[in-house]
Formats: structure tokens, C-alpha cells, sequence
């Protein structure tokens, strides 16, 4: 990028000698004076520096969280793409501008981290950014941290997941930063408790310009990118506007596995005299793409002659020497035996897995408004409201070839009457007569429509007030969610409604049988509404005793309610028309000393919450309201302590952690318990050491590191959990001058249990080998513009199991002490790998 681009990313920014009270971000258009802009330069380098040290471009001084401020102190830690902010309270890295706008085009925002300690990526099997991945960081899965945009947390609303290509695609992100802890009492979630992942909306500039992109590679993927920013506009009084868009379209490295996708965004920036500064965003993204919704990867053991490549010689003693699972040497009836490690879909429309059986459409959007406030004598506000939207619309077979026809209790079989087609489902289908519904022939393929639609409202205000010893921010945030789920079940060979729920009120009378749904809904497994209303309350205190020490005491108050209307609920086929409320005081209390300008300590104690699901609800005991009252939130206690240093050549961070888990929600497996209610089942455990460091030998190159050592047992069993590597590491260089820039990296997993330990004293299956994958780019930008690049994914070709899905099928099994346990592979267990090798080229030019 041209310098002077690169300038702008970094106006606002405190650098190298700035203490924390100091430090402050760009592009929030802070009401107050910020200081000059430092745009350094590396030596014998005509580029500035990478924005690795620019904070998202949202955030200022009134930012909700103390990461969204990066502070370096020298042009190493600036350069490389993975940085510390010497002001962090906790375990953090922040991903530079320079490696998202460099790296490969398509990634979503999981890959763009996956070069941080501690993270692992699970779900690219059909290539970069061309299917939807998981991130694991210190063994805490997708749903036990938070994921942020401009501060505002986002997720699905039965469960806080995230979908990472649906919302904010790579050209809608400025930088991340991800906190490996909870935060200050400010940092809002729904699942403060092992994490946060926090993302930036793009820079609006105060240059104008324009550039348009072209991207071409395997699988004939092709990426168009188009950006316009306005710079300051003099007549609407200095107001800044960015506008970006992008089309996507790819076979995918997967068999049958095409996906396709359109974003549009914008945002502007204006002020609003010389006191306040208005801020709207909005973006909106549309994707589609053929996969299973059932089937996990593909089987590598053969379902009639027996499994090969993973025996019963593979298995062994946890902590011992043991063959671990790899997907080599599949049976020749196998998925991978026919197709290949890239197997995705078929085309055989006799069964379940044809791709035109198999689609899924997503349509989403984000949208904020913000107005910040200096109301003088210390005093500021911050005020936003947002709403975000989400709507799948899946069509998927089950994964079985054969119905199974439905009977009335003891009656004859009844004949099938065909509903409505699919297209334009609004409702399940109407039978002529309701004693004529039935399921498909068992010739024909079944599946189902699934629907998951949520609209999410939220405002989050905060008052603060600065003065000589410190800062206090006191705030709150309200979030109403309503949802709409449902799965109806399909005959995919005619594309009509099949009726084959085997649970219907057979009408003998019987109460149990009169509280579940006619024969004529035996096509719904379910018809779902629901809805949440939450606030959370918080205070800090960011006290400076002495120069360079910040002590930050706070406290957070949680309240979440969450509600369900279902004529016919998941699982149960029953109504339920229910609520139940979760409520946690969270304390929180963080350190950070900086003896020099460059070198700090920091310490963090704090609580996190995660809330039950939607799930807790999917019961029919008589029991589930006594079970709910009973069922508390998963609590995290963390304690951690860290150092950072950046020098002249050479940047330094390390950090340790133990965090204790409490409450864990689970089914119950005491002999005895009703295991269809979730309880909570024990403690778990996560302790490790993590570090990083980044070398600048010469001018222009910049040699960096990190690896990490994560540690994440059940205290019950003792046992490592499941997709929980026990260690991570990534290494790399890049090189840039005058225009150049060359880059590697390769991310190291060690290893790691696809499935839960199951209690036996004798074995401990699903152990995934270590992998790593590395990527290459190179660049090279000309006078007038022009910029030509060259992308290479998965460099040496890698084809690693990352993810395996277990089944029970065909796997031998021992006895011990009169309980059974499985103690071999299963025929039908499916195998995810990494991608191939790719290559993406680019030519973008800037006017």
C-alpha cells in the first residue's frame, strides 16, 4: 500500500513511549483533540508500517474494551503480523491490516487468526473461506467465547455460536484482536467465559481513493472486490465515507460442493459539531453452497467388508504410546476409497448424498448506529443501537436411503397424500383427510427443510469520567432476540412433504397421546418460537496510583432470560410454552505495570458466564421445570499473568494461565437419571503457557514465532476433552521494500481427541496426529496503482485428518466390570482433511 494509505490506518494512534492513560485509537473521530499522527517507517523501508498497532476503526478512547487499543513500542512489534499491546490486562494478539489485506482473499475470520497462539481451525476441508470453519482457542469450542464487531457481540440465538462465512467477510475487516480471556467487567457477551474474538469494521480514510480487485484460482474461484472511500468531505463538515463490496463464486475443492456469495458495506463517519461524532454502519451478505447438513466428512471404513487403515491395532493407553488415527489406507468401498480425500458430495440422484439434495441459503445483515459525546470536565458518552438478522434456509437429506413406513399404534399402514411443494414453504403440508398422511415409499430418498431465522435488538450506552488518578466507565446493554426454527420433513425424490414422525396422537384417548400433534403433522419433527431478553449492568474503575501502573477493580451483573413457544418442540414433539432466568454477579480485577516505555506486566482475575441453551429446554420429563431451576450457568474463574517487551530488533511476550470451570452442562449418565434433561456434571480445568516473538534482522525482514503449551482435562475423569490440541505453534517471515512484500507461515496442531473420553480403563480412541499447514505470498505493487499478487495455500500439499465424526457402527466392543465399552473404530466414522494445495492470483488497482 502507498503511504500515505497507510498513514491514515494509523492517525489517532499513540506509539512507543505512550503510557496506558494515554493511548488512544483512530477513526472513531473522537470529539477530543487527538494527538499528531506518527506514521513511522521501518528503516530502509519507503512504506509505513503494518496497522498491526491500529485499533479497530470504530474505537477510541470511550471503547468498550481495553484491547481495542494497541500499543507498540517498536518497529518490530508494528511489523509483524501478530502483535501484543504493551497496555493488554490479559493474553492477546492482534492481527495487522497488512496480513488480512495480504493473506489468502477468500479466508474467513477464523482462518484470518489462525496464526495466534493457542487457536486451532477445524472445517476447511472444501478450501479457505469456502466452507464454514470452527476455531478452538485453549481448547474452549465455538460457543464458549465471544465473537465481536466494532464491540458489539453477535451470535446465533439457541446457542452463541457463529457462522464465519455469513457475516463479515475479510474486506469488511480492518483488524482482530483475540483475548484469550474474559475481559474487563466491560467487555459484553454472552459467553464471557473463555475468550474473545474481537473484529474491526474497515477504516473510513481521510484520503480519497478507489480500487477494484480481481481474484482467480483453483476450483475456478473467482473474487471481485470493489472499495471507494470519500476522504474528509469539506461540505458535510469533514464527514468520512467507506463503501466495499465482493462477489464469490467457487466449485470448492470438495466433490459436488459449489458455494457462491455477495457483501455489500458502508459506513460513514461525520461529525456533528465540535462535541459529538456520529458513526453508521451497515453491511449484508448473502451466500449459498451445497453440503450435507448430516453427513460430517467422509468415511473412510468400509459399511460391508470390514474397516482397514484403522484397526484395532491403532488403539492404545492414554498417555502412552498409541497409532494415531490419520485416514490412510481406506477400504475401496469407502467414501475416500471412490472419491478421494476431496470427497464432498455425489451425483447419483438414487441416494441421500446427491448435491441437488443438499443446499443451503443464507441471507444476513448488520447494522449500527453510534453517537459519542464529550460533554466536557472529563464527562463522555457512548451511545449505540444495532440490530443484525439471520436466516438459513437448509434442504438436506437425513443420511438413510430407506423410510420407514408409519403405522396408527396397532392400524394398518395408511396411504401417503403429497402436500405442497417445497418451493415457497411456509407451513407444513395439509392432507385431504388427516388419517391420510403417511411416510415416502421406502424407495425414495428422505430429508427434511430446516429453517432458522432470528432478528437481534441491542443497545449498549456507557457514561465515563475521566480525572487525574484515573477513569471510571459505567454502562449497560440490552438485547432482545426473537427466533423462528423449524424441520419438516421431505421426500427428496418427489420433493413433497413426507410424513414419517413416529410420534402422533394415535387417538386412543390417552393423555400422553392427546398432547402430541395429529396425524396430518406427522411431516413436523419440529415447529419452533423463541425469544430472549437480556441486560447486563456493569462498573470499572481504571485507577493510576504512580506513573505507568493501571489497576482495574470492576464488577458486572448478569441477567438473561430466555423463553419458548413450541406447538411442536425439538426432540419431544410436544408443545411447550416455558421461560427461565439465569442471573451471576461477575467480579473482575486486572494490573498493568510498565517500568519502561516499552516493557509491561499484567495480571488478570476474573469470572465468566456461559448461559444454558436452548437445548436445556428439549424435554418431556415431568420433571424439566424443576430441572431448569436447578440448572446453573457454567462459571470460569481465570487467573492469569503475562509479560510484554518490545525492543529495538527484537519483541518479546509470554504468559501463563489456570482457569477452573464450575458447573459444567452435560447429559447425565448416573444410572437411574432421566438423561433427556441437561444437568450439571463436574469441573474442568485449562492451564497452559503461551509466547510469541518476532525478529527483525535486516531492514525490511521480519522473522516471527509463537507456540503454546494448552492443557484442558475433565476433573472427573482426568482426561484431556475432546478437540482440545495439546499444543500450537506458527513460525514465519516477511520480507518488504519498495513496493514488494513476500510472506510464509505455517501453523503447527499438535495433537488431539476427536471424541469425549467414555470411561474405559483400557482405551482411549479417536487420537488425531499432529498436522500443520503453510502459505505463501508474494507481491508486488507498481507506480500508477497497479498491484500483482500471487497466493499459495497449504503449500506442501498436506491431506491431514483435522476433525474426525465417530460412529458406533460396526466398532468391536469390551466388557469391563459388566459395563460395555467401545473399543474400536467404527465402519462408518467420517474423516475431515486439510484442503489441497491452491493458488490464488490478483491484480488490483488503486485510483
Amino acid at each position: 500500500m502507498r503511504a500515505t494509505f497507510r498513514q491514515t490506518l494509523l492517525a489517532g494512534v499513540a506509539l512507543s513511549v505512550t503510557l496506558p492513560a494515554t493511548a488512544m485509537a483512530n477513526d472513531a473521530a473522537a470529539p477530543v483533540a487527538a494527538p499528531t499522527p506518527v506514521a513511522q517507517t521501518m528503516p530502509g523501508n519507503d512504506q509505513t508500517t503494518t496497522s498491526a498497532n491500529s485499533a479497530g476503526q470504530a474505537n477510541d478512547k470511550q471503547s468498550l474494551t481495553s484491547s481495542d487499543i494497541i500499543v507498540t513500542g517498536s518497529h518490530t512489534a508494528q511489523s509483524a503480523p501478530i502483535t501484543v499491546s504493551l497496555t493488554t490486562t490479559q493474553p492477546q494478539a492482534a492481527v495487522s491490516r497488512d496480513y488480512i489485506a495480504n493473506t489468502t482473499a477468500s479466508a474467513d475470520f477464523n482462518e484470518l487468526i489462525a496464526l495466534t497462539p493457542s487457536v486451532s481451525i477445524s472445517g476447511a476441508g472444501n478450501g479457505y473461506g469456502l466452507g464454514e470453519t470452527k476455531a478452538t482457542i485453549r481448547g474452549f469450542q465455538d460457543g464458549e467465547y465471544n465473537v465481536t464487531y466494532d464491540s458489539i457481540p453477535f451470535a446465533d440465538t439457541n446457542n452463541p455460536t457463529h457462522h464465519s462465512t455469513s457475516f463479515f467477510p475479510s474486506n469488511t475487516i480492518e483488524t482482530i484482536v483475540v483475548d484469550r480471556g474474559p475481559g474487563n467487567a466491560s467487555q459484553l457477551g454472552q459467553a464471557t467465559y473463555g475468550g474473545n474474538i474481537n473484529m474491526y469494521s474497515r477504516a473510513a480514510t481521510e484520503q480519497q481513493s478507489a480500487q477494484v480487485e480481481g481474484i482467480v484460482g483453483n476450483w475456478n474461484t473467482f473474487i471481485g472486490r470493489a472499495e471507494f472511500q470519500s476522504g474528509s468531505i469539506e461540505k458535510l463538515g469533514g464527514a468520512r465515507i467507506v463503501l466495499t463490496g465482493q462477489y464469490l463464486q467457487s466449485d470448492g475443492a470438495l466433490t459436488y460442493s459449489p458455494v457462491g456469495s455477495k457483501n455489500l458495506y458502508g459506513k460513514i463517519v461525520a461529525p456533528i459539531g465540535s462535541h459529538n461524532t456520529l458513526t453508521i454502519m451497515s453491511t449484508w451478505n448473502r451466500n449459498h453452497y451445497y453440503q450435507s447438513d448430516v453427513l460430517k466428512g467422509a468415511t473412510c471404513g468400509s459399511a460391508t467388508a470390514g474397516v482397514t487403515g484403522f484397526t484395532n491395532a491403532a488403539l492404545g493407553t492414554d498417555g502412552k504410546p498409541l497409532t494415531q488415527l490419520t485416514g490412510n489406507n481406506c477400504a475401496v468401498n469407502s467414501n475416500v476409497g471412490v472419491y478421494g480425500r476431496n470427497y464432498g458430495l455425489g451425483n447419483d440422484p438414487s441416494q441421500q448424498d446427491y448435491w441437488k439434495y443438499n443446499r443451503t441459503d443464507k441471507t444476513t445483515d448488520f447494522s449500527y448506529v453510534r453517537l459519542q459525546s464529550d460533554l466536557g470536565s472529563g464527562f463522555s458518552l457512548d451511545n449505540r443501537g444495532y440490530m443484525y438478522g439471520y436466516t438459513n434456509n437448509t434442504l438436506s437429506g437425513t443420511g438413510s436411503t430407506t423410510a420407514t413406513t408409519a403405522t396408527l399404534g396397532g392400524a394398518p399402514t395408511f396411504t401417503q397424500q403429497s402436500g405442497g411443494a417445497v418451493s415457497g414453504f411456509a407451513g407444513a403440508g395439509t392432507p385431504a383427510s388427516p388419517y391420510t398422511a403417511v411416510a415416502a415409499p421406502k424407495t425414495d430418498i428422505l430429508g427434511y427443510n430446516k429453517l432458522n431465522k432470528y432478528r437481534v435488538f441491542g443497545y449498549i450506552g456507557q457514561v465515563n469520567y475521566d480525572f487525574a488518578l484515573g477513569k471510571i466507565r459505567v454502562g449497560g446493554w440490552y438485547e432482545h432476540a426473537v427466533t423462528d426454527r423449524h424441520l419438516v420433513d421431505l421426500d427428496r425424490t418427489t420433493n413433497t412433504f413426507s410424513y414419517n414422525e413416529k410420534q402422533f396422537n394415535n387417538g386412543n384417548g390417552t393423555a400422553a397421546q392427546n398432547a402430541l400433534p395429529s396425524i396430518s403433522q406427522a411431516d413436523l419433527s419440529y415447529v419452533q418460537h423463541s425469544n430472549w431478553n437480556q441486560y447486563q449492568l456493569f462498573g470499572e474503575f481504571e485507577f493510576h496510583p504512580v506513573e505507568g501502573l493501571s489497576i482495574t477493580p470492576g464488577v458486572k451483573y448478569v441477567h438473561f432470560e430466555r423463553g419458548i413457544a413450541a406447538p411442536v418442540n425439538q426432540k419431544t414433539r410436544l408443545p411447550l410454552d416455558t421461560s427461565q432466568t439465569w442471573t451471576k454477579t461477575l467480579p473482575f480485577a486486572t494490573i498493568n505495570y510498565m517500568p519502561t516505555s516499552n516493557w509491561s506486566f499484567y495480571g488478570q482475575y476474573a469470572q465468566g458466564m456461559y448461559v444454558p441453551d436452548l437445548s436445556s429446554f428439549y424435554s418431556a420429563s415431568g420433571t424439566l421445570s424443576t430441572a431448569l431451576d436447578a440448572l446453573k450457568p457454567q462459571t470460569s474463574t481465570n487467573y492469569q499473568v503475562g509479560s510484554v517487551w518490545h525492543g529495538n530488533k527484537v519483541s518479546v511476550d509470554v504468559d501463563g494461565y489456570v482457569i477452573n470451570i464450575d458447573n459444567k452442562i452435560g447429559t447425565c449418565t448416573t444410572t437411574g437419571c432421566d438423561q433427556t434433561l441437561l444437568v450439571n456434571i463436574g469441573k474442568v480445568r485449562y492451564k497452559g503457557v503461551e509466547g510469541s516473538l518476532s525478529y527483525m534482522p535486516v531492514r525490511g525482514l521480519t522473522l516471527f514465532g509463537n507456540g503454546s503449551y494448552n492443557y484442558a482435562h475433565s476433573v472427573t475423569t482426568g482426561e484431556q476433552i475432546a478437540k482440545a490440541p495439546f499444543s500450537t505453534a506458527a513460525g514465519g517471515l516477511i520480507y518488504r521494500r519498495e513496493g514488494f512484500r513476500l510472506s510464509f507461515d505455517q501453523k503447527f496442531t499438535g495433537p488431539q481427541y476427536a471424541s469425549e473420553y467414555n470411561g474405559s480403563p483400557g482405551y482411549r480412541l479417536y487420537r488425531i496426529r499432529p498436522y500443520s499447514i503453510g502459505e505463501f505470498a508474494i507481491s508486488q505493487e507498481f507506480k500508477g496503482g497497479l498491484r500483482l499478487g500471487v497466493t499459495v495455500n497449504n503449500v506442501f500439499n498436506s491431506r491431514a485428518v483435522t476433525a474426525i465424526s465417530n460412529s458406533a457402527s460396526g466398532a468391536p466392543t469390551t466388557t469391563v466390570n459388566g459395563v460395555s465399552y467401545q473399543s474400536g473404530y467404527g465402519q462408518l466414522d467420517q474423516f475431515n482433511y486439510l484442503p489441497p494445495r491452491s493458488f490464488l492470483a490478483s491484480a488490483r488497482i488503486k485510483f
